[in-house]
C-alpha cells in the first residue's frame, strides 16, 4: 500500500501500487517520498472531503528491533508493517571505547581534560532529572520520531503500546510477594514470561551445557508428588532436563545424578542443582529489564504527549493474541497482536509487505587518527559534508552507463572528495559510480531502508 497525500501534503489514507502508477502516468500524483512509499495527488484537497478514515498504529519496543503496524479502525485491516533496527548496542559499545581510551589516559596521566570527580568523590556535572543514557535514548528517540512522522503521512488518531514492565525486586527475591496470580485468559502465558525474564533464557540444572534450545515451565516439586503451580515451585529448564527429571524432586534427582558416570553435562548439573537446593539466586543481569523499565516511561510520556490517550498492554497478552491468531513470531506480527484484537483477526492488505528501516546515525564528531595507546596523533580539518550536491546516506539511483557495474542501481550513497561515490544497493552489493551518474531519490534521515514482501500469513481482500 502507499500513502496517499493531498496538494498540501495533508494525510488523505492510502492507495493500492497500481492505482498510485496509474495517477502518475496521468499526471494527476507525484513520487514524494520511496521510503515509506508517499505520493502527492494534486487534485485533492482534505478540506473538500466530507470524512477521512482513521488509523491505530500499534508498536511493539524492543532493544534492537521495534515493530509497528498500521491498522484501519472501522474495517479491521492491516495497512503497513514497519520494523525499525535500532543501534543502541553500537552507542554503547563507541562508549565503552572511550571510556576505556580516556581510563587509560589518566593512568598515564595523558588526559586531554580535567576529571569529573571531585576530590570527595562527588560528581560534579549534575545530571539533569529525567536523563537517560545515550544508548537507552537512541531506542526511546528511535520509536518516537517515527510515530510523529507517521502521523504527519497518516491519520493515525488511537495508538496501542506494549508497555513492559519488570518488578526488578521481584525478579532479584521472588519471596517478597505472594505466590497467587490472578487466573485468567492469560494465566500461565504470563508465568512463562517471566520465568524468561527472571531466568535470562538459561536452564538452571545445567546452565545451557545440553545445548537443548527448547526451554520449558519446569516444577521442582512435581505435581504428582503435591506440587504446585505458583511461581515459588516455578524453574526454567530445557527439554533434555526436563525429561530426564522425569517426577523426581531436586534430593532425588542430585543423588541419581551423583552415582551416574561422570560427564560434562553430569557435572554441570550437579553443580547447578546443588545451588539451587543451597538456595543460592540466580545469577542473572539485569541490565535488560533496567532498560525496558527506563525506556518505556520515556517513551510512553512521549506518545501520551502525541495522542493524548494511549492503550497500554502487556507482552503476556501479545503472545497470547499472537497464538490464537495463528502467526509467527516476527516483529511486525507482535505489533499487530498487541492490545485488543478483533474475534475475527485482522485483514491484510500488505501482501506480507515489510518496510525496513535501520538506524545508521549521522557521523561522528571524532576526525583524526589514533595510535595503538589512544593518543591523538593526527587531526582532520572539518570539512563540508556535501560533496556535488550529495551527502552520505542520501538515497540515489545511480545509472551506470558503461564499465564493470554498467546498469541502473538503487541504494544508500556514500560520497568522496574526488566525485566516486560508493553506493550500498539494497540487494547489499556495493558498486562505485560517478557523482553525475546519480540522481537523489531522497534525502538522508540517518536509516538505511529496504522492504522485505514477507509470505502473508493473514486473510488478503
Amino acid at each position: 500500500m502507499v500513502i496517499a497525500l493531498d496538494k498540501h501534503k495533508k494525510p488523505l489514507g492510502f492507495m493500492t501500487e497500481r492505482r498510485a502508477r496509474i495517477l502518475m502516468d496521468k499526471k494527476r500524483a507525484v513520487l514524494y517520498r520511496k521510503y515509506p512509499a508517499a505520493v502527492i495527488v494534486k487534485d485533492r484537497d482534505v478540506r473538500e472531503l466530507p470524512d477521512r478514515p482513521g488509523y491505530r498504529i500499534k508498536i511493539d519496543p524492543g532493544s534492537a528491533h521495534t515493530g509497528i503496524a498500521v491498522v484501519r479502525i472501522d474495517t479491521d485491516e492491516v495497512m503497513m508493517y514497519m520494523q525499525i533496527h535500532h543501534r543502541g548496542q553500537k552507542v554503547k559499545k563507541a562508549l565503552d571505547t572511550r571510556r576505556m581510551t580516556r581510563r587509560s589516559r589518566r593512568q598515564r596521566e595523558t588526559r586531554y581534560r580535567r576529571c569529573r570527580f571531585s576530590k570527595g568523590g562527588r560528581f560534579d556535572c549534575a545530571r539533569k532529572e529525567g536523563w537517560l543514557p545515550p544508548s537507552v535514548r537512541s531506542v526511546g528517540d528511535n520509536i518516537i520520531n517515527w510515530t510523529r512522522k507517521l502521523k504527519r503521512y497518516i491519520n493515525i488518531t488511537e495508538c496501542s503500546f506494549e508497555a513492559v514492565r519488570f518488578d526488578q525486586q521481584l525478579l532479584a527475591d521472588p519471596d517478597i510477594s505472594g505466590e497467587e496470580y490472578q487466573h485468567g485468559t492469560l494465566f500461565g502465558t504470563e508465568i512463562r514470561e517471566y520465568l524468561l525474564e527472571r531466568f535470562g533464557h538459561t536452564c538452571q540444572y545445567c546452565g545451557g551445557e545440553s545445548g537443548d534450545a527448547v526451554l520449558e515451565w519446569e516444577h521442582m516439586v512435581p505435581r504428582s508428588r503435591g506440587g504446585s503451580s505458583s511461581v515459588k515451585n516455578a524453574s526454567l529448564a530445557c527439554r533434555s532436563c526436563n525429561r530426564d527429571k522425569g517426577n523426581r524432586t531436586l534430593p532425588e534427582y542430585l543423588e541419581a545424578l551423583k552415582k551416574n558416570s561422570r560427564t560434562s553435562l553430569n557435572d554441570a548439573r550437579v553443580k547447578h542443582i546443588t545451588r539451587i537446593l543451597e538456595g543460592h539466586t540466580p545469577f542473572v543481569g539485569e541490565r535488560y529489564s533496567a532498560w525496558a523499565n527506563a525506556c518505556r516511561r520515556y517513551v510512553e510520556r512521549a506518545l501520551f504527549g502525541i495522542f493524548g490517550q494511549v492503550e497500554c498492554s502487556s507482552g503476556g497478552r501479545t503472545k497470547y493474541n499472537r497464538t490464537r491468531l495463528g502467526l509467527p513470531k516476527d516483529h511486525h506480527y507482535d505489533a499487530l497482536c498487541v492490545g485488543t484484537v478483533p474475534e475475527g483477526g485482522y485483514r491484510d492488505r500488505t501482501c506480507g509487505c515489510v518496510l525496513h528501516a535501520e538506524a545508521m546515525g549521522r557521523g561522528s564528531r571524532f576526525r583524526g587518527l589514533t595510535n595503538s595507546c589512544g593518543i591523538i596523533i593526527t587531526k582532520f580539518k572539518r570539512g563540508p559534508k556535501r560533496r556535488f550536491g550529495f551527502m552520505t546516506g542520501d538515497i540515489v539511483r545511480a545509472d551506470v552507463r558503461s564499465g564493470k557495474y554498467a546498469g541502473i542501481h538503487t541504494g544508500r550513497v556514500m560520497v568522496r572528495t574526488t566525485g566516486w561515490f560508493d553506493v550500498r544497493c539494497t540487494n547489499g552489493a556495493k558498486i562505485t559510480a560517478k557523482y553525475s551518474d546519480c540522481r537523489i531519490l531522497q534525502r538522508s534521515c540517518g536509516y538505511k531502508f529496504w522492504y522485505d514482501h514477507a509470505q502473508c500469513m493473514l486473510t488478503t481482500m
